[in-house]
């Protein structure tokens, strides 16, 4: 459960490869679950298009949804900006740059205001 505690938190700063990673492991998470019990609902009720099955398509797209914004959160934190830049994903066009950038912009170096350095414990680490 350590990953899902990771996934759905805004506390503190994330660095690139584990912003990759978590959201990675919540497309699959959130893919998985959601084939399997929209393959359930659709073998209870026999219809795909059913209401079952639109219920539970949309209520992972929304457990799936919220992961990513705390993560992206998360990771403007690691730019040194506040939260509700993450907001920026939501423009048309823009939020696709902006989101891209999420994955390409190196985080501060050293202590923000949101926390440590998530590349420093790898220093500690090394030594």
């Amino acid at each position: 459960m350590s990953i899902l505690r990771e996934i759905y938190s805004t506390e503190g700063r994330l660095n690139r490869l584990r912003y990759l990673k978590y959201m990675l492991a919540l497309a699959v998470i959130a893919g998985v679950a959601t084939f399997v019990t929209s393959s359930m609902g659709t073998f209870l009720t026999g219809d795909p298009n059913g209401a079952l099955v639109m219920m539970i398509t949309g209520i992972w797209a929304i457990v799936a949804g919220a992961g990513n914004i705390m993560l992206m959160i998360r990771r403007v934190h690691d730019l040194g900006k506040s939260g509700y830049f993450a907001l920026i994903a939501f423009v048309p066009a823009i939020g696709v740059i902006f989101s891209i950038a999420l994955f390409c912009l190196p985080g501060q170096v050293g202590w923000n205001e949101y926390g440590a350095d998530p590349l420093d414990e790898y220093k500690h680490e090394a030594v």
